[in-house]
């Protein structure tokens, strides 16, 4: 099995509907929005994740690895603010090909901004060194949660630290949204802190921040709203059509988050010196 065809359901989720994405997304990227204190615009909500990110590089780091870079929204914006240099992976082609492409208009940049297909779960070798390793909502997607953590801890630098924002679970309760949330986003690895402690510290790494952006987000949006309502016509579309399956996963992920079964969080760990 090549490192591209390892998860090829979600290489062909984003192939396909990335492009669809980047019209309701804001400033070049796909993740959502953080209403953080101080923020007026949808481009500063969308930047407040990757500025929580780039407060959790070290002062003197200078190398940093975004898993599951999507676009390249947030590695385009990290080499803006500091002198690093930075390399994203993505397992979706289409949107590598993407991020190079707006990392190319971008000319102050070049050289310090590289994108590779990838399966974050099988790196390539020579993939190693960061002081930094981040991944925004890309977590969630690996098929082997313990490999991501394995993966991400081989490609730091002692004493380099790895910086999840994504979606976690708040316990065993189970309810049928969260199983329309993890068919349609393909998330197979929506595990609670706990359990994300307990892979990460098998693979060298240890949790030394959780902190709960939940609050930031803004539910109910007028979009999640008709999105809401048309859900019964997207159930119908369910069995044929990717996009229907998605657009009800996102409904689900916003009645998890009403419901407290779900949190949207920023877990830090650190990879032990040696």
């Amino acid at each position: 099995m090549t490192q591209i065809e390892a998860r090829p359901a979600v290489r062909d989720y984003y192939d396909a509907n990335t492009r669809k994405f980047l019209l309701s997304g804001g400033d070049g990227a796909i993740h959502r929005e953080l209403w953080g204190p101080g923020v007026t615009s949808s481009r500063e909500a969308v930047n407040h994740t990757h500025a929580l990110v780039l407060d959790e590089l070290a002062p003197d780091g200078r190398s940093v690895l975004d898993l599951g870079c999507g676009v390249g929204a947030a590695a385009l914006y990290l080499a803006r603010q500091r002198a690093v240099d930075v390399v994203g992976v993505s397992i979706s082609p289409e949107q590598v090909r993407l991020a190079e492409r707006f990392a190319a208009r971008e000319r102050s940049l070049q050289g310090r901004v590289r994108f590779e297909t990838a399966d974050f779960t099988a790196l390539p070798d020579d993939v190693a060194g960061f002081d930094l390793a981040f991944a925004i909502e890309a977590f969630v997607h690996a098929a082997d949660a313990a490999a991501f953590f394995a993966q991400a801890a081989d490609a730091l630098s002692p004493g380099g630290a790895l910086v999840i924002v994504d979606d976690v679970r708040t316990g065993d309760r189970h309810d049928p949204a969260l199983d329309d949330f993890i068919a349609g986003w393909h998330a197979p690895s929506v595990v609670t802190v706990a359990e994300a402690e307990a892979l990460a510290a098998g693979a060298g790494l240890t949790l030394v921040a959780s902190r709960d952006l939940s609050p930031l987000q803004r539910l109910g949006r007028p979009r999640d709203r008709l999105i809401r309502a048309v859900v019964p016509v997207l159930r119908r579309l369910h069995a044929r059509s990717a996009w229907a399956r998605s657009m009800v996963g996102g409904d689900a992920l916003q009645h998890c988050h009403r419901a407290g079964l779900l949190e949207y969080r920023l877990l830090r760990f650190e990879r032990t010196l040696a």
